[in-house]
């Protein structure tokens, strides 16, 4: 198992702890809820849904976490700034899991965050993301409004190799995040399509080698555009989805946004196995979970 040379940064967000070396603590997984086309919503642009089957979606991955050992990040996709506020008001009331700032639109994520600036929610508020089309405006309001916990999307299309990764992150995202008063630092290094599940996967290694921070990614972007393995049926898709996220977590990942919430069922159980293979493994290199929470004594 791998044990990195640099000293891996920790950070805890809304009650959990993202981070370490492999072996030390789980994957954190973070499944979307409310995003576009999901048809628990009947208005996407209020934010309006159907508030029990939201609750049932949200019980069932909190019950899995719980069984797993998996610690959770709940990530609602407002397509206004209206639905996003409803969105993790109603997350925050029936959660106490870390929850994304997560929009498409930017001006949506920056409204949200002033609503909740102040408030018992901003300490849980992860921002999703600062990428390389970040503003100046951007930097400010998550500043102003005392955010402090941010993704930061290592992934371009002039920088897709790895390496290049660094060089972007180096140049101009880490000054930005640094700008924007973010003290948690969570890389997600960007998927283009399932095979470049195998660069994500090595980008991840190299940034939590070249500077400690969390690193992961979301290969839940490009699962859906897998039709060869989804004609196949269900069973097929899930087992290699579940493939290409063990192949991240092998070489690091401390975090994976794994789609849909209703994958949450699959997911959990392949996510926690490998956890918990690391974690064992990690043994011949002195490596040891942080806490008895992790997979390694929850699901063997």
């Amino acid at each position: 198992m791998h044990k990195f040379t640099r000293e891996q940064k920790v950070y805890s967000m809304g009650g959990i702890q993202v981070g370490g070396q492999p072996g030390e603590r789980p994957t954190v997984l973070l499944g979307s809820i409310f995003f576009s086309k999901h048809q628990i919503v009947s208005d996407p642009v209020k934010g309006i849904f159907d508030k029990e089957k939201a609750k049932g979606l949200l019980e069932r991955e909190a019950a899995l976490s719980a069984a797993t050992g998996n610690p959770r990040i709940i990530d609602p996709i407002g397509e206004s700034s209206t639905a996003l506020i409803n969105y993790i008001e109603f997350i925050a009331a029936h959660t106490d899991a870390p929850i994304l700032v997560d929009s498409p639109q930017q001006t949506a994520r920056m409204e949200a965050l002033r609503h909740f600036a102040g408030s018992d929610i901003l300490p849980r508020l992860v921002y999703n993301s600062i990428a390389e089309d970040f503003s100046e405006e951007e930097l400010a309001c998550i500043k102003e409004c005392g955010v402090k916990s941010a993704i930061i999307l290592a992934f371009s299309t002039t920088a897709m190799k790895p390496k290049a990764r660094i060089k972007l992150l180096n140049e101009k995202l880490l000054p930005a995040a640094e700008r924007a008063g973010i003290e948690n630092i969570l890389v997600d290094v960007g998927i283009l399509d399932i095979p470049s599940v195998s660069w994500a996967a090595h980008a991840i290694h190299l940034i939590k080698e070249e500077f400690g921070f969390p690193a992961g990614c979301a290969p839940s972007n490009a699962l859906f555009q897998w039709e060869k393995v989804r004609k196949q049926g269900t069973a097929a898709f899930q087992a290699a989805a579940a493939a290409a996220f063990a192949l991240t977590q092998c070489e690091g990942a401390d975090f994976l946004l794994y789609g849909p919430v209703r994958f949450a069922p699959w997911v959990y159980p392949a996510c926690s196995a490998i956890d918990g293979l690391i974690a064992y493994g990690g043994r011949f290199s002195g490596i040891r979970p942080a806490s008895r929470e992790h997979p390694l004594y929850k699901i063997f």
